[in-house]
């Protein structure tokens, strides 16, 4: 494996950081004020069972078209009817309405959209609360995974892409304690269909030796398959257990396991990740 990565792209949220119950907060902010309000706590539950793989299929996409309910149990029976057939990449892309249950964020926009909360600029309205409730409460990256990541410096190419604006993206990193760890940024980068373009018009040649490139990111969709379609190597980070898996060469579950992969990778190992099968 040291032998032939020589560049590693990184997804920055959900990879640098990792918050697993964000999402209560999210769902309440979202029903807040609506004639849904009480539905807030059956909306948690259903998530938290999402994650364990009880309700939904995660690394799946569903149709986001608005669903009329009277009631939360008719409602997410109706949510998991919506449920795609598999769809090809080129397919995702050139389809409108339809979302990939990729990680925790996509699953309560998928929410969002489908309870018909998201319009008229209210979803940004409660994307910004969820985010200042997760400063507030403190939010931090890795810092064995930063180290790691500085720890490449000579050896391997490190790139952040994001597709955050510059200032969005820096004052991120900054309240991550991530700020100059990346020697190399692109922002703006439209994952999942301007992964490649980005990357080129950061470097023509990049991309030429696919396999010598490790794409990281906890969202495959969006991350890790533009980049796997090219030939180049995958890296996905999923901290939930029992839910379906894409088609990937490993994963961790955790960034201080990521931390741990890139500190082997240095040594000439490949440890503190697992070798996955499609839809393990």
């Amino acid at each position: 494996m040291r032998e032939d990565i020589q560049t590693i792209v990184f997804d920055l949220d959900g990879t640098i950081y990792q918050n697993t119950v964000f999402h209560r907060d999210y769902l309440r902010f979202l029903v807040e004020g609506t004639g849904k309000a009480d539905w807030a706590d059956s909306l948690i539950a259903f998530a938290d069972a999402v994650f364990r793989g009880e309700r939904l299929v995660m690394n799946a996409f569903y149709d986001d078209a608005k669903i009329a309910a009277g009631t939360p149990g008719a409602y997410f029976e109706a949510l998991e009817r919506a449920l795609l057939p598999q769809l090809t990449y080129e397919e995702a892309l050139d389809r409108a309405g339809c979302i990939y249950t990729g990680d925790a964020w996509a699953v309560v926009t998928l929410m969002g959209k489908t309870l018909g909360l998201l319009e008229d600029g209210r979803g940004d309205t409660v994307y910004r609360r969820t985010r200042d409730k997760m400063n507030a409460d403190g939010m931090r990256g890795c810092e064995r995974l930063r180290s790691a990541i500085q720890g490449l410096d000579g050896d391997f190419r490190a790139i952040l892409l994001t597709n955050s604006y510059e200032s969005t993206a820096v004052d991120f990193l900054r309240q991550l304690g991530f700020l100059n760890t990346f020697p190399e940024i692109v922002f703006s980068a439209n994952k999942p269909a301007g992964m490649i373009d980005a990357l080129r018009r950061r470097d023509a040649a990049l991309l030429e030796h696919p396999e010598r490139v490790l794409t990281v990111g906890d969202h495959a969709f969006n991350d890790l398959m533009p980049l796997q379609r090219l030939g180049c190597r995958s890296l996905w980070i999923n901290p939930f257990d029992n839910i379906h898996t894409p088609a990937v060469d490993m994963t961790v579950r955790t960034p201080e396991e990521l931390a741990g992969f890139l500190e082997g990778l240095c040594r000439g190992e490949r440890q503190g990740c697992s070798v996955l099968s499609p839809n393990k």
